[in-house]
């Protein structure tokens, strides 16, 4: 028995041990204007030797990045090519690369996009894309010459070739506290203790977003748009999207105009068992707000689309958990003025 316990002892002794978790850790979000007041946010990475600023983008997946970002020794460049698009209509092509990335404390290898050319998609030829020359144009910039972002970091939930850099470096768990105007930086945590996980309401994925591969609508939730004055609504699925230019609903069956800026709205999401698991009271009409109202049409997508943009994210903490696919919500203190997003008590569980 002794030789026995011993033998187990060293056979234990010889396995190789368990890899501990990634430890927390935490990066701030950093809000930026355009010269047309657009607001921005952008989260500091090394890629690398590199230290850039990118583009903190919700409504995406993959890291990308411009052509001369990087230094010739930073990532290691394969054949594979790569084309990603955005909502806007710009499209990106280049090639498949390999780099040590870092995002705070937690760093590892990851793929990442190198742009090689951008352009727009046929349906939308006037993207920000075709504003400006590759030289000038920046991610995220409206298309603005010499504006925005030499790096775009998505990190939707959505499976891809270049897929989200936290699960490569062994995050399965964020939240994002997103800066609101008049005040300092947000947050992006990453592997949050489990103490800082409570209060959340969690809400499901939407299918059949939730089975596409790379999918811009992957963490679409199901929700509504509400017009508190005449009742009139929207439902389908909500995208919570940091990088979202204002309120969008495709798809509404609206007539006519847009509601006057200045209506008070209502954006509810639901939970599992479709009940109210939360609501956001918004004002329309404000750009620095995202509530910037537009209905359109939109034959790419299922049924009715609600893009609300960052209006979410100035009412609510949003915590993202990939293992479960699901997303949470916390409210946030009121913002600083009277017309900010803001939270409406809703008991966990609905």
């Amino acid at each position: 028995m002794v030789r026995l316990l011993a033998l187990l002892i060293a056979l234990a002794a010889a396995l190789p041990a368990a890899a501990a978790p990634p430890a927390r850790t935490e990066l701030p979000i950093r809000q930026t204007a355009l010269s047309n007041g657009a607001l921005r946010y952008a989260v500091p990475i090394r890629v690398g030797r590199t230290e850039l600023l990118a583009s903190l983008d919700t409504g995406s997946t993959g890291l990308r990045i411009l052509p001369g970002a990087l230094g010739p020794a930073d990532a290691v460049v394969s054949a594979e090519p790569e084309t990603y698009g955005y909502a806007s209509g710009s499209k990106y092509e280049g090639v498949v690369a390999e780099a040590t990335i870092a995002l705070g404390e937690a760093s590892g290898t990851a793929p990442i996009h190198m742009i090689r050319t951008i352009g727009c998609f046929a349906h939308l030829p006037r993207c920000p894309a075709s504003r400006t020359t590759i030289d000038r144009y920046g991610i995220a910039s409206d298309g603005l010459p010499g504006e925005g972002f030499k790096a775009i970091v998505g990190i939707d939930m959505a499976p891809g070739r270049v897929g989200n850099p936290l699960r490569s470096l062994g995050v399965r768990r964020w939240i994002v506290d997103l800066p609101r105007p008049g005040e300092g930086d947000g947050r992006l945590i990453l592997n949050p203790a489990d103490a800082e996980t409570d209060g959340y309401v969690m809400v499901p994925l939407a299918a059949p977003y939730a089975h596409e591969r790379g999918g811009g609508l992957h963490d679409a939730v199901p929700g509504c748009l509400s017009n508190t004055e005449t009742r009139a609504r929207a439902c389908g699925v909500v995208l919570l999207d940091t990088g979202g230019r204002g309120l969008q609903v495709a798809n509404g069956r609206f007539e006519g105009e847009p509601w006057p800026d200045g209506t008070t709205a209502a954006l509810d999401l639901f939970d599992a068992g479709g009940g109210l698991a939360a609501r956001a009271a918004l004002t329309t009409g404000l750009r620095d707000q995202g509530t910037r109202l537009a209905f359109r049409r939109e034959s790419r997508v299922y049924g009715v689309v609600i893009y609300a943009g960052v209006a979410p994210y100035l009412a609510y903490s949003v915590l993202y958990d990939a293992r479960r696919q699901m997303i949470g919500l916390k409210p946030r203190p009121p913002g600083p003025t009277a017309d900010s997003p803001r939270a409406l008590a809703v008991a966990p569980g609905g």
